[in-house]
């Protein structure tokens, strides 16, 4: 699957966020092993503590499905943001090195990352 192809489904999963106190959508396409697509959008909480990341719900979710094997991940948001602290330690322990693409999910311009630059001393 080209980047681009996972950008638009994480532009798809960010349509399903549930920002309705920061108003900052986010949306994750994780792609495995196998082809298999698992979407993931941030949902928030008046508890902010209890927010989670768009990321993390994508990664959760394909760990809760039996997906273990992952080749790419897509990011997108208005700003083109990176994965916040926590994200980045999960995805180093559950993705491995794989490419992360960063998009503003609005142009086909992308970032390409991976977790050993964005987290260069992870925990564990």
């Amino acid at each position: 699957m080209e980047p681009l192809d996972l950008i638009k489904q994480a532009v798809k999963a960010q349509s399903h966020a549930h920002a309705q106190y920061s108003n900052f959508t986010v949306g994750c396409a994780l792609l495995s092993e196998n082809n298999d697509i698992v979407l993931g959008c941030n949902i928030e909480s008046a508890a902010y503590p209890s927010t989670m990341c768009a990321e993390r719900v994508a990664i959760y979710a394909a760990l809760s499905k039996g997906i273990t094997k992952f080749k790419a991940i897509a990011i997108v948001s208005s700003i083109s943001g990176k994965p916040c602290g926590p994200c980045r330690q999960i995805i180093h322990e559950y993705l491995a090195d794989i490419p992360i693409y960063i998009s503003d999910g609005k142009s086909n311009d992308y970032e390409t990352h991976h977790i050993s630059d964005l987290l260069p001393h992870p925990f564990g």
